[in-house]
């Protein structure tokens, strides 16, 4: 009997000074009530002389110490935290994750693939220009869509946008006609490279001549950014859809098919999906 009391004097001084030391949340003041009920119950228990009450309290003593008070405190069995506790830093999304530029909202920008229908562009390493410049338009209109856009393709699937037979100024006027007819933010013409010198390769875009190169500067680092290219830089041109645009126009030249690497890369989904983000975050940076 006399061991006992020592040992709940011991035990109730432990107690004591866990709760001086340790500023316990409520979960652990409770425990340490219950705690204090037990010693109490069991005590009265032990004094009758009950053996077995003995054996409970102990049982009680050492099951509430550790699972309840020093095992949530330490964290002695490894338990999880929990999820909801206040002041939980989420995590950052992913790099590359879809932003939706929201400076793009309510913009009408006019997306126009190079090239179509009997007209393959440039040719080279089983690579079509048409075919390039239509999967990143799609991928930019869709993009652009998501971010609020308004977007006028100048076609869509591999044809040419005036009546075939018809002139290339003819073309490449009904692509402007359509931007006009739609009153359009931007114009943004989608295009492959070529060049009899076949390890030359890059990305590079172009801007009227005459007039500002913010927007061929923001597109261009954006695309860089997005894809690693070799950058090419930008540059003044006298293109036609350039010249004759009324609204601020660029063409992106996004590689060259002649260089075999690039070639395979401008025919990868993936890396069509970047050149097409890089483009978008760069009309996205214009407007802000």
């Amino acid at each position: 009997m006399v061991n006992n009391k020592k040992f709940l004097t011991l035990v109730m001084l432990v107690l004591m000074a866990i709760s001086i030391l340790i500023p316990t949340q409520v979960s652990y003041a409770a425990a340490l009530d219950e705690l204090v009920g037990s010693l109490a119950t069991s005590t009265m228990a032990a004094s009758s002389g009950n053996n077995a009450a003995d054996g409970g309290f102990f049982n009680n003593i050492f099951g509430l110490l550790f699972d309840k008070i020093l095992g949530p405190i330490f964290n002695i069995f490894g338990g999880k935290s929990d999820s909801s506790t206040p002041g939980k830093v989420n995590p950052l999304p992913e790099p590359g994750a879809s932003q939706n530029p929201g400076s793009l909202r309510g913009k009408t920008i006019v997306v126009d693939p190079g090239h179509g229908g009997s007209n393959p562009g440039a040719v080279g390493n089983d690579a079509r220009e048409a075919d390039n410049n239509l999967a990143v338009g799609i991928k930019v209109r869709d993009k652009l869509v998501q971010a609020g856009a308004k977007v006028v393709m100048t076609r869509s699937t591999d044809t040419t946008v005036a009546a075939e037979g018809r002139s290339l100024g003819e073309e490449l006027q009904a692509r402007l006609d359509m931007a006009q007819a739609n009153n359009a933010d931007l114009f943004v013409s989608v295009h492959s490279n070529s060049n009899p010198d076949s390890s030359i390769a890059g990305a590079m875009t172009f801007y009227p001549s005459g007039k500002t190169s913010d927007l061929a500067l923001t597109v261009q680092n954006s695309i860089i950014k997005r894809t690693g290219a070799v950058d090419k830089g930008t540059s003044p041109a006298t293109f036609y859809v350039l010249r004759n645009a009324s609204m601020p126009s660029v063409l992106v030249e996004m590689g060259f098919v002649t260089n075999a690497a690039e070639a395979v890369r401008l025919q990868e989904d993936s890396y069509r999906n970047q050149m097409a983000q890089g483009i978008v975050e760069g009309l996205a940076a214009y407007f802000k």
